[in-house]
């Protein structure tokens, strides 16, 4: 018989050639003699790995490492292929025993930062490819997973040094520029997000994650209609992408193309019927629609959505499921303060559906809706809670039992919250002694995400701003002085700040403002919303694409929330001072006529 060592270097040659099912018989045969031998039983191991047998790769490193316990290599080996079966933490404790062996392995570093990376332990991963790092200084691997832990640390310059390190060993690596692409998307530095996404597809055309993210670039420049060309050309090359669905679906609600998006969202829903983001773009395309009874229930996905801006709270009392509740029902503000004074306009609805409502919101809004739902417990946000409610609802939840249709929308000739009488009657005896039109101005969103999409320049409303015999009245919250001046100088107009109002901090103060005004005219924002919850006349401009919000529904240039609102549309290519001054002449009429 063939010397056992002398066999096994032959299976090794072979194994290394790629001849591995050659490899495979001499290595059993080895083992046939000699069923503990280390070197078999571990290269074998990795051999099964290889040829996708984990199983039987599993078993024999499992005997590799018993039959040789302070081999750094078998440890490594086995941790891998435990790490590569999703036994991530089996996988940590067989890569901590190589180390205390071998500390100074680079290798085994790294690959415990990849498990803690799969265990969603990104800092001590971190710590893991720097310790890599230390040992390896230009390991691209090491180095481009370091960056991969920083973005998911939302560390992103630091990510950015780390992919341009990797680039300046590798030019042409497509995954660091991939994922360089996404860190300079994530710091709102999408054109050279772009050009990351067109050096990938220099190098690989067909790559369906390079075409897939530099939608998501196009997107956030607001060039829908190139980056619905993306998701096409993703969906091309690989017809299932979930990620190619979702976006696309994105996109068509963009462009005002609703039903071809909830197509889009019933192919991806087929594929993968629990995904939330398919929920949340059927949820966004319906209820822009005005189908409020599928499009609620749709909604509740919001929560598990990606992109979702608010997190879910966790109190102990089930949801409310719309039937009488005998006892006290806990409804409670989500997302920002405009949809809270929103979705408040359907608390007076809970009457006669509990004993008793605790309304719970952003404390700035707590005395103003206080005031205006005497019949409800308002508290803010971080007061302690009563203790004997029954069950809890989202704001927004409440759609899906009080608003299941634009029918039932209640026909308020009045708004529905109520200012302060009178603070709002000195506001307007001293903004209007010798009767003149008071002209309220918001034209900033500060949502941080699609905040810059919604918003305006104080200049462009100069066609209001020139209207004949009207008062011009800062509603904006935040620091509006510089452009205020800059107007004034540059154009002699002038928007008054009252210094005694704090638009941002005191919303009771502002709706008493809004009430001294005659009309308010705005981009979509908070103002917007406390203006039209108010009953005033109010000009809402909403934005063409990236940014026009689903409660403004499609096309109405009325709205059923808010008796008064008047939805001015920016159209495809038009700026937001074209807007503004296609406007002008039915604003102008509105003025004088309040005189």
């Amino acid at each position: 018989m063939q010397p056992l060592g002398e066999m096994l270097r032959g299976a090794l040659n072979l194994h290394q050639q790629g001849r591995l099912a050659e490899a495979e018989q001499l290595y059993t045969k080895v083992l046939a003699v000699d069923a503990r031998q280390f070197d078999a039983l571990h290269l074998l191991g990795m051999l099964k790995h290889q040829r996708g047998d984990s199983a039987q790769a599993l078993r024999l490193l499992a005997a590799a490492v018993e039959s040789n316990p302070k081999s750094p290599d078998a440890l490594l080996t086995y941790g891998g292929v435990l790490s590569a079966t999703n036994r991530h933490e089996d996988a940590l404790s067989y890569f901590d025993r190589a180390l205390a062996i071998k500390p100074n392995r680079a290798d085994a570093h790294y690959n415990r930062g990849n498990v803690l990376i799969a265990l969603n332990r990104h800092v001590e991963a971190l710590a893991s490819y720097d310790r890599a790092l230390a040992l390896k200084p230009n390991d691209p691997l090491a180095l481009y997973n370091r960056g991969n832990a920083l973005i998911a640390l939302d560390r992103l310059e630091e990510a950015l040094a780390a992919y341009d390190r990797v680039l300046a060993l590798m030019p042409n690596h497509p995954d660091a520029l991939i994922n360089r692409g996404k860190a300079l998307k994530n710091l709102n530095r999408s054109e050279e997000a772009l050009a990351c996404f067109d050096r990938v597809l220099a190098l690989r055309p067909d790559d369906v994650l390079a075409h897939i993210n530099r939608g998501l670039a196009l997107a956030a420049l607001n060039r829908p209609e190139e980056a619905l060309a993306c998701y096409d050309r993703a969906l091309a090359l690989a017809p299932d992408d979930i990620d190619a669905l979702h976006n696309r679906g994105a996109a068509l609600i963009q462009l005002n193309r609703q039903e071809e998006a909830l197509a889009c969202c019933n192919r991806l829903l087929a594929l993968m019927p629990e995904n939330a983001d398919g929920h949340w773009n059927a949820a966004l395309a319906r209820l822009t629609l005005g189908d409020l009874a599928k499009g609620w229930k749709e909604y509740e996905w919001r929560w598990k959505a990606a992109n979702f801006p608010s997190k879910p709270r966790n109190f102990p009392q089930p949801h409310w499921n719309g039937e009488r509740l005998n006892g006290t029902l806990l409804a409670w503000g989500e997302q920002g303060l405009g949809d809270e004074i929103l979705y408040a306009g359907m608390i007076p609805g809970l009457a006669g559906h509990a004993d008793s409502v605790v309304l719970e919101v952003e404390p700035r809004l707590a005395k103003l809706f206080a005031r205006s739902f005497p019949d409800v417990r308002v508290i803010g946000r971080g007061e302690p809670l009563p203790k004997n409610i029954k069950a809890q609802s989202p704001l927004a939840s409440l759609g899906q039992y009080l608003r299941p249709s634009l029918e039932v929308f209640p026909r308020r000739e009045r708004g529905y919250l109520t200012p302060d009488a009178g603070m709002a009657a000195s506001l307007r005896r001293r903004l209007s002694p010798n009767g003149e039109v008071v002209i309220g101005l918001s034209w900033v969103s500060k949502n941080p995400s699609i905040g810059k999409f919604k918003t305006a320049l104080l200049s462009d409303f100069e066609p209001v701003l020139r209207m004949p015999g009207c008062r011009l009245i800062d509603l904006q919250y935040g620091d509006t002085l510089a452009e205020r001046a800059a107007l004034k100088q540059a154009t002699g107009l002038v928007v008054e700040r009252l210094e005694d109002v704090d638009n941002t901090n005191d919303l009771d103060a502002l709706a008493a403002l809004i009430t001294a005004c005659d009309l308010v005219v705005t981009v979509s924002n908070t103002t917007a919303h406390l203006a039209g919850a108010l009953g005033k006349p109010t000009w809402v401009f909403v934005p063409q694409s990236y940014g026009r919000i689903w409660y403004w529904f499609k096309d109405r240039k009325d709205s059923p929330w808010y008796p008064q609102v008047r939805v001015k549309r920016q159209v495809k290519g038009q700026s937001w001072a074209d807007a503004i001054a296609s406007a002008a002449e039915e604003i102008s009429a509105f003025a004088r006529a309040a005189r």
